[in-house]
């Protein structure tokens, strides 16, 4: 799996255990991957560089770094890493860096073909490499997807597929036209037919207690993942991964008041992956946990 295999070269590569990694899939069998990438011990030398291939990897800084030495292809520089700024690295190339300092960022591993394959997918012609005006551009975007990302990366089994899909189409979208050669065109704003919503939300209520994923529910509409993502949105107001959490909420609702089921069961029927993970989307959305609004429904 791309998970395993780029936190275990990260590891080997900067000498720290392998960080939590986490990946998505976008188009076929094709996936991106992110890693919490931290250090706070700085060490003498430099990073082993990562077997050559045809990917490339942004680093998110999350808090400043600097590094005395970026070395890529034999050229090297001192570089100032700072928060709102990504640092785009082909690997095709031989990149180095100091590990003299100490660093906390998202590191986002994106091979050519999960590009290939998701421009493809969206009828675009190929995207010819990635490109940055300069080593540290900055991006706005990037570093909010890479603030949402962070704790989905620290605490990987609460989080659905549908969410990573959807973070992972939005993260495509965006690096093609910034640092793609390709150009951004009219696009597409409408929304999913009467026909596709039912067929999006019956799938979804079938397969609550699982994990369903927006390249399934894509499927279900005989649409491509990133249009769906979109045109979910579009039609239903929220986008897959949330309208999944709300309608877990729903169930969960009904098996309280329905049943004498305990709360960590209830949690699990409903695809939750505890009590706690069920008390934390029912507080955010509700305002009070579920105890206590099954109590408040049990008095009235």
């Amino acid at each position: 799996m791309l998970a395993d295999r780029v936190s275990v070269a990260i590891g080997r590569g900067y000498n720290i255990p392998p960080p939590p990694t986490v990946a998505a899939r976008i188009a076929g069998a094709s996936e991106i991957a992110f890693s919490h990438f931290k250090s706070l011990e700085p060490q003498p030398g430099l990073s082993v560089p990562s077997p050559r291939e045809e990917a490339f990897v942004f680093n998110v800084p999350l808090a400043p770094a600097r590094y005395p030495i970026v070395s890529i292809d034999g050229r090297r520089q001192s570089v100032i890493q700072d928060p709102g700024k990504a640092y785009l690295f082909d690997l095709t190339s031989r990149n180095e860096v100091s590990l003299d300092t100490t660093y906390d960022s998202i590191r986002i591993h994106l091979p050519q073909t999960a590009i290939d394959c998701m421009a493809y997918e969206k009828g675009l012609p190929r995207v010819g490499g990635l490109r940055a005006l300069c080593l540290g551009q900055d991006d706005a975007v990037l570093y909010h997807l890479a603030l949402t990302l962070r704790p989905a990366i620290l605490h990987s089994v609460p989080v659905t597929t549908a969410f990573m899909e959807y973070i992972a189409l939005a993260l495509h979208d965006h690096v093609i036209y910034t640092y793609g050669d390709i150009r951004r065109g009219a696009r597409a704003s409408g929304g999913l037919t009467p026909w596709q919503v039912r067929r999006a939300c019956d799938f979804i209520e079938a397969n609550l207690a699982d994990d369903p994923s927006i390249a399934e529910l894509s499927r279900e509409c005989g649409i491509s993942a990133s249009y769906f993502a979109r045109a979910f949105r579009v039609t239903l107001g929220m986008t897959p991964h949330q309208w999944i959490t709300s309608r877990r909420i729903e169930r969960a609702k009904s098996l309280m008041v329905q049943t004498m089921e305990s709360l960590a069961e209830i949690a699990i029927m409903c695809g939750f992956v505890d009590q706690s993970h069920l008390g934390r989307h029912f507080l955010r959305l509700d305002g009070i946990s579920p105890a206590q609004w099954r109590r408040r429904r049990h008095s009235e």
